[in-house]
């Protein structure tokens, strides 16, 4: 066992004044000794003889079927833990709109009856209730509706598996357990957020504006109507924010309708609800262990800390018997998430679970019926656009935006997810003038919440969509005006900001253009027309620039020296198969010039020697506040974030890269210097001379200037012989920038991108915390939708369509990717080849109805969930390109995300290229493409 608990972290919660619900952070070191073990398993064969990487790092626990998963761990396998394992499932409301009287589970029979139920009322008198981010009604309350379809009415817990399993199926889609009686309306609250994004360039595209939200801050409605419309603040030129925003869009809007900014090109598009379909269903293992307050968990999700705190939210009041102490909770590698698995409420049942369970272990593991009927769901959007263009040069004037999305049954993240849609509209186009406005709505649809794409894909693909038609009505080339259009280096994005670095997006456009799949189009269309009768053929294009990271993300790191040359990496991230350990490994080589031995991926205690404290809101703390708090050398804006946003090798791997670097400055060239100088090599003296920049590492030896070439093991003993730096530990805050601190070891001063570090000298095991010399961190202002972080992905599709039925064929794709500097090529190309087909799935396939009919019911799986087989995919003729980074200096870009996108409005726009048909609401069916002809 010892294998596989090495692939999890740990975060651990001592809760105090449980009645005021306070609590404090203690997330201490976890080693063997406590069951823990938080190293990589071994892995054999990941690299070859001469240290090169062959395959990821965690691939060879995986595919040999170790205990990676949450869904694989049972008591027997957590030392200190009760062995026997209990099992929970859970029923939910598949009514919104009756009045919810309980449940019958007589069709049980008695033999199959739950050893404990767990319903609302038995919450209350427990005194447990969610609270914060995840505050909403756990349960049903009989004698209401249900807040939304899908909604928990209760909890049955068994003490042996095969009663529970046979109960389980018995269960499922069984429509008279949950009782219901008069009809009562539905529930209905205002909706979730709503925001609007205006801005009026000055003269120049690189500004300054005349108004932003750089300019002038976020902008909320003043109210909502009786239907929950958002009711924005009277216009006034000379008013606040929010009455600014209001007079400028209303001009825009007005010059549009009046035909005053060239021609108006209107559009309305629908985006449908989608399951994300990760491989592991939600799954976690609980104990409650009532005499010493501890609740002991194994989970796997996204946002380990968020979790915790939820949980400790929640049993901030909790009654006698279910008081809670300590929270230890313990993440494993997730089979799957693609951001559903990032602020799920999941956690908080698994807990329950636990606390209901007497003292025994209980596992709650969805199966794919219940994943369907309660996991998060992606947003269906409606996005209504109008463009203004010059009918002369195809130039855009302005664009208007309302996007409104229906957030089902829980807040979640709907309102930021409509807010990252709405920024991500104009794509990869300049615009001049915008008025984007968003609302995200309650209904009693399934939660929707995170996943892969984060509102961006809606309003992108629309966009993509709309440009395409304007490029056939003006008699454009699709790559024409999109050049004309596209936003160049320093020009501002519709927030009023400019990208971080060089945009790329006109290189990305080139190389689309010159791919055979468009060069070639003609002579293939003639081809595949003849051998294909009854089938049009036709090439789409379409090109996305998407932001990465979460606008407030952390990296945590270190990096140890062993006297025998043994590296070993640790890094504050979570593993959600994107392969963030295997980047770290690559980063530390850098350095180093070797892959290391070890790679962890660990909880926030191994940190506390840093003691680092953070600010309560990074995102909207003042300047002046910030200001002030940075005097502490110990502050910081976050100490440790999600793992989200396509942010596992942009950031997650920045604070083990540095830490890296400084071993490498601060003990290997020293010691090299000190070997070179010393007379080992015939008293090269010259070795005093050689400057850290002079550096190079050659067939894994450091050399420099002709100096004998070192190896790391030779190296690494001199090191820790003259008590050089033989360990580094590092931590960075970014907010659309990284921190930087300048620190001094032994009166050698350099400036990084970090705000903490610590080291250790020879063979010390303890860490010196080292005090920055300054420090600066990124302007509060980048709190204002400051999005700087982007990477580029355009795709040329091929289609076939039957004329006659309006069957599709996916005939062909080619992706061109715009990433910085790769780190691991194989998992780059398995991301994007993955993510084309998650695009096709939403493209051509997938939808889930919202309501009565949809997974809220219960029946829902995957023999009425269309998802892309392989049948369906031309795997001999997807192809991708990655453009080389600008030079080896180039960082790696988020791009998990942003590869399933453009393929999604390709396929629409080659489905249009082939008979002709604008199909304006996804999927792209049959059905659908027959009404657009």
């Amino acid at each position: 066992m010892s294998q596989n608990r090495a692939l999890w972290t740990r975060r651990r919660v001592l809760v105090g004044a449980a009645a005021a619900g306070a609590m404090t952070v203690a997330l201490p070191v976890i080693g063997r000794g406590a069951g823990v073990e938080t190293t990589m398993p071994d892995a054999p064969g990941w690299t070859d003889g001469a240290g090169n990487m062959r395959y990821r790092i965690d691939a060879h626990a995986k595919v040999t079927g170790a205990k990676v998963f949450p869904r694989d761990i049972r008591g027997r396998d957590m030392p200190g833990w009760p062995a026997e394992t209990h099992h929970a499932m859970m029923l939910f409301a598949t009514d919104a709109t009756h009045v919810f009287e309980g449940i019958d589970l007589s069709a049980l029979g008695q033999d199959f009856q739950p050893d404990r139920i767990v319903l609302a009322e038995d919450l209350a008198a427990a005194g447990l209730a969610a609270t914060g981010f995840f505050a909403s009604n756990l349960f049903a309350t009989k004698g209401a509706v249900a807040d939304f379809l899908g909604q928990p009415v209760a909890m049955l817990i068994y003490a042996d598996f095969n009663r529970f399993a046979t109960a389980r199926s018995a269960l499922t889609a069984e429509t008279k357990v949950v009782k219901y009686g008069a009809e009562s309306p539905a529930r209905a609250t205002k909706p979730y957020g709503a925001g609007r994004y205006t801005r009026v360039a000055g003269e120049n595209p690189a500004g300054p504006d005349q108004y932003s939200v750089m300019l002038a801050g976020g902008v909320s409605p003043q109210s909502y109507d009786a239907a929950f419309n958002p009711v924005w603040s009277e216009p006034a030129a000379d008013g606040d924010a929010a009455a600014q925003a209001a007079y400028h869009g209303a001009a825009i809007r007005q010059a549009l309708a009046e035909g005053k900014l060239g021609k108006t090109y209107a559009q309305s598009f629908q985006t449908q609800s989608i399951e994300p379909m990760f491989m592991e269903p939600e799954s976690g293992l609980a104990w409650y262990d009532a005499a010493s307050g501890r609740l002991s968990m194994v989970i796997g999700v996204q946002s380990p800390d968020l979790s915790v705190q939820g949980i400790a939210g929640m049993v901030g009041k909790a009654t006698d018997g279910f008081k809670v102490t300590e929270i230890d909770g313990q993440f494993l590698f997730m089979g799957g998430s693609f951001g559903a698995k990032d602020h799920t409420i999941f956690p908080l049942y698994a807990a329950l679970a636990g606390l209901f369970g007497g003292g025994k272990t209980v596992r709650l593991a969805f199966n794919r019926f219940e994943q369907f009927q309660f996991g998060l769901k992606r947003h269906a959007f409606r996005v209504d656009s109008q463009l203004g263009v010059d009918p002369a040069t195809g130039g855009f004037t302005a664009f208007v935006c309302d996007v409104d999305a229906n957030g089902g049954g829980v807040a979640n993240l709907s309102g930021a997810i409509a807010g990252v849609g709405a920024v991500a509209s104009s794509a990869i186009y300049y615009m001049p003038q915008s008025d984007v406005t968003t609302v995200a709505r309650q209904s009693i649809a399934v939660t929707a919440g995170s996943m892969r794409g984060f509102g961006s894909i809606q309003t992108m693909t629309a966009m993509e969509v709309l440009v395409d038609q304007v490029a056939r009505d003006l008699g454009m080339d699709p790559f024409e005006i999109r050049q004309t259009n596209t936003l160049q280096t320093g020009w501002l994005t519709l927030t009023g900001n400019p990208t971080n670095g060089a945009n790329r997006t006109p290189e990305v456009l080139a190389a689309m253009e010159k791919a055979a799949l468009w060069a070639d189009r003609a002579a293939d269309k003639a081809a595949y027309e003849a051998a294909n009768p009854g089938f049009a053929y036709g090439v789409g294009v379409a090109c996305v620039m998407k932001k990465y990271g979460g606008g407030v993300d952390s990296s945590l790191g270190t990096v140890t020296l062993a006297a025998d040359g043994g590296i070993a990496a640790n890094c504050g991230a979570s593993e959600m198969g994107t392969g963030v350990a295997t980047a770290v490994a690559r980063r530390v080589a850098d350095h180093l010039g070797h892959l290391p031995d070890q790679v962890q991926l660990t909880a926030r205690g191994l940190w506390d020697d840093l003691q680092l404290v953070a600010a309560d809101n990074p995102w909207g703390i003042s300047q002046a506040d910030q200001d002030a708090q940075s005097a502490n050398p110990r502050w910081t804006l976050v100490i440790d974030a999600e793992t989200t946003a396509s942010n596992g090798a942009s950031a997650c791997t920045q604070a083990p890269d540095i830490a890296a670097w400084v071993v490498l400055r601060c003990g290997l060239w020293p010691a090299a210097r000190a070997i070179w100088s010393d007379g080992a090599f015939g008293g090269q003296s010259s070795g005093q001379f050689v400057t850290f920049a002079d550096l190079r590492w050659v067939d894994g030896r450091l050399t420099a200037k002709g100096m004998q070439p070192l190896t790391l093991e030779q190296l690494a003993e001199r090191a820790h012989r003259d008590g050089l730096v033989t360990g580094a530990m590092a931590h960075g805050a970014n907010r659309w920038m990284w921190s930087t601190a300048q620190f001094t070891v032994n009166d050698d001063s350099f400036e990084v991108p970090i705000d903490a570090l610590a080291i250790r000298r020879g063979g010390s095991e303890d860490w010196e915390l080292l005090d920055r010399d300054k420090v600066t961190f990124p302007a509060a202002v980048t709190e204002r939708i400051g999005a700087s972080y982007f990477s580029t992905c355009g795709a040329v599709v091929a289609m076939g369509v039957d004329r006659i039925s309006g069957e599709t064929r996916l005939l062909a794709v080619h992706q061109v990717l715009e990433c910085g500097r790769v780190l691991v090529p194989d998992i780059v190309q398995g991301m994007t080849e993955g993510g084309i087909a998650m695009g096709v799935g939403q493209a051509l396939y997938e939808d889930l109805p919202l309501y009565e009919d949809g997974p809220g019911n219960g029946t829902w799986n995957l023999n009425s969930y269309r998802v892309p087989m392989s049948a369906d995919l031309p795997l001999d003729r997807i192809t991708v390109e990655v453009l080389p980074p600008l030079s080896e200096t180039d960082a790696p870009k988020g791009m998990a995300e942003l590869v399933m996108i453009p393929v999604v409005p390709g396929i629409l726009n080659a489905i249009c290229d082939a008979v002709g048909a604008r199909v304006l609401s996804l999927p792209a069916t049959p059905q659908k493409i027959m009404e657009a002809l």
